[in-house]
C-alpha cells in the first residue's frame, strides 16, 4: 500500500507531474496489455462557478526565470506513520529551438519542427528517499521532460522515463496539431525485443500535459471564486482539469509569514484523474511569480504532504510584498 500510495499522490501534488501511478497502466500496456481509447466514466460535476479567461499569450517572457528550479519533500502520513517518502524537482529551462526536440531512448515518433521554432522547455524528476527505501524497498528514479509551444502555451511534445522498482519503460507523448490527434508512445526498457505500444486520442484546442498544466496554472490571473478549466493529455486518455480559486490567505513558514493564494485542483472522483474520492489544496505565492509553497493531499488512504524545500534557503525566492501587475 505504500509503493501504491506514493505513486498515486506524488502526481497529484504539485499538479500532477504523473508519472507515478497512472504510468504503471500504460507501462501494462507496453508489457502485453490494453487500454482503452479514451474511455472513462463520466466526470463528477464541478458546482457552477465563473469561467476565468485562460492566458495564453506570453509576448515578453514567462514572469519566472530561466533556471528556477524548485523542490518538495514529500510526506506521507497515516496513523502511526509519518514518513518522507521522496523528493519531487521541477525546473523551467528556458526558452528552446526545435533543433533541439531530440527524441530520448529510439522511440518512434515523428516530430520535425522547423529549427528556428521557438518552444519553452520544463523538466521534472521524482526521487523516493526515507522510509519508501528503507522499509517498503521501493527505488524510484523517474524524469520528465516537455516543449510548450510559445504562441498559445499548447505542449507540442513531452518525455517520461520511468524507474520504479525493476520497472523501467519510456513514453513520448506528441501532440499533433495537424492530425488533430495525441499519440502515446511507450517502451518497455527491459525488454528490448517488444515493439512499442501507442495509444491515440483526439486532441483538443490548447492541451496540454501534466507538467506544463503546473506552469499553466502558475500563469494564470487568479482570481477568487473562478473556475480555471482546460484540457489535459495522460496515458492514453483525455481529461479536463477544473481548479478552483480560493481565498488569500497569510501561510507561515521558515521564512515567517508569506502571502498566499489557495487553490483546489478538482482531481478526484469518478471521470477524473483519480477515480477514488479525495481532495487537493494548494498555496500559490501571492506575486507574479505565483510559486507553489505547499500542497495536500488528502484520502481514505492517508495524507501526503509536499513542502518547498528550496525555500528556506533562498527567502528571496518570492517577494511576499510585491504587488501584482
Amino acid at each position: 500500500m505504500m509503493k501504491r500510495n506514493f505513486f498515486i499522490f506524488c502526481g497529484t501534488l504539485v499538479l500532477c507531474v504523473g508519472g507515478l501511478g497512472g504510468s504503471l497502466r500504460f507501462a501494462a500496456a507496453a508489457q502485453g496489455g490494453s487500454v482503452q481509447n479514451d474511455v472513462k466514466a463520466a466526470p463528477t460535476p464541478t458546482p457552477n462557478y465563473p469561467l476565468a479567461s485562460l492566458r495564453r499569450e506570453f509576448k515578453n517572457g514567462l514572469p519566472f526565470p530561466a533556471g528556477e528550479k524548485l523542490e518538495y519533500e514529500v510526506r506521507f502520513s497515516r496513523f502511526p506513520i509519518y514518513a518522507t517518502v521522496g523528493v519531487i524537482t521541477f525546473e523551467y529551462l528556458g526558452p528552446t529551438t526545435g533543433e533541439q526536440a531530440t527524441p530520448i531512448n529510439g522511440l518512434p515518433i515523428t516530430f520535425q519542427p522547423v529549427a528556428s521554432d521557438p518552444f519553452f522547455r520544463f523538466r521534472a524528476s521524482a526521487i523516493s528517499k526515507g522510509i519508501l527505501v528503507a522499509i517498503a524497498g521501493v527505488d524510484v528514479t523517474d524524469k520528465f521532460d516537455t516543449l510548450v509551444d510559445t504562441q498559445d502555451f499548447s505542449t507540442r511534445l513531452s518525455f517520461k522515463e520511468i524507474k520504479e522498482g525493476k520497472k523501467h519503460f519510456a513514453q513520448a507523448t506528441l501532440f499533433d496539431r495537424a492530425q488533430a490527434e495525441v499519440r502515446f508512445t511507450a517502451k518497455d526498457l527491459n525488454r528490448s525485443d517488444t515493439p512499442p505500444r501507442e495509444v491515440t486520442v483526439p486532441r483538443q484546442d490548447g492541451m496540454l500535459d501534466l507538467l506544463s498544466a503546473i506552469y499553466f496554472v502558475r500563469l494564470q490571473k487568479l482570481k477568487e471564486g473562478q473556475l480555471i478549466r482546460f484540457p489535459v493529455g495522460y496515458d492514453g486518455e483525455r481529461f479536463t482539469f477544473d481548479i478552483l480559486v480560493g481565498k488569500h490567505e497569510k501561510l507561515k513558514t521558515e521564512c515567517g509569514n508569506v502571502k498566499t493564494i489557495k487553490i483546489e485542483p478538482k482531481l478526484f472522483g469518478p471521470g477524473q484523474l483519480f477515480s477514488r474520492s479525495g481532495e487537493m489544496t494548494m498555496w500559490l505565492s501571492d506575486d507574479s511569480k505565483q510559486v507553489p509553497l505547499r500542497a495536500v493531499a488528502k484520502t481514505s488512504s492517508g495524507t501526503v504532504t509536499a513542502k518547498l524545500l528550496n525555500f528556506k534557503k533562498n527567502c528571496q525566492l518570492i517577494d511576499p510584498e510585491e504587488k501584482k501587475k
